[in-house]
C-alpha cells in the first residue's frame, strides 16, 4: 500500500471522526419530545430521596435522572437539577444510580450517563435528555428560571 493511499485513509478517518463527535456534542444536553409517554411506576424505580421513598411526583415536573457510579457529568447535573428543586418546590429530581440495575437500563434504553427523563405531573414521559443538560434545555422544559 502506498504512503498516499495510506495518509488519505488516516485522514479520511480523522474527518469521519471529526464529523461523528460534532454531531453527537451537537445532540447531547438537548431534549427530545417523547410523544405517547409511558407512566412510570415510582415503586418500580426504587428511588430513594431523602432516606425517604419517592411516592409521588413533582407538582409541575419530575426530573428523572439515570446515573451511574463513575459519572462525572451526572454529578454535576444532579447538582444543578438539586439547586433548581430548592428554589422551585414545584420541581422534583430524582437520581437513580443505574450501575447495578441493568433491569432499568434496559427498560428504559439508557445508553449513555447521564441520562434524565422528563416527566410531567402524572409522570408521564414527555421529554428525553441525553447527556449533562444544558441550561436552555431546563428552561425549554419548565419556562424560564433562577437559581
Amino acid at each position: 500500500m502506498s504512503i498516499e493511499l495510506r495518509l488519505a485513509l488516516v485522514f479520511g478517518l480523522l474527518g469521519l471522526a471529526t464529523v461523528a463527535g460534532l454531531v453527537w456534542r451537537a445532540r447531547t444536553g438537548k431534549a427530545k419530545a417523547v410523544v405517547g409517554g409511558q407512566v412510570i411506576d415510582l415503586a418500580e424505580i426504587g428511588a430513594i430521596k431523602n432516606g425517604q421513598p419517592v411516592t409521588k411526583f413533582g407538582q409541575k415536573v419530575t426530573f428523572l435522572q439515570f446515573s451511574s457510579e463513575y459519572c462525572t457529568a451526572c454529578r454535576q447535573t444532579a447538582r444543578l437539577y438539586g439547586e433548581l428543586e430548592q428554589v422551585h418546590p414545584e420541581i422534583l429530581h430524582i437520581e437513580v444510580d443505574i450501575t447495578n440495575r441493568v433491569d432499568l437500563a434496559n427498560k428504559f434504553n439508557i445508553l449513555q450517563t447521564p441520562t434524565t427523563l422528563v416527566l410531567d405531573s402524572h409522570g408521564r414521559v414527555t421529554s428525553r435528555i441525553g447527556g449533562a443538560v444544558q441550561q436552555q434545555t431546563i428552561e425549554h422544559e419548565i419556562g424560564t428560571f433562577e437559581i
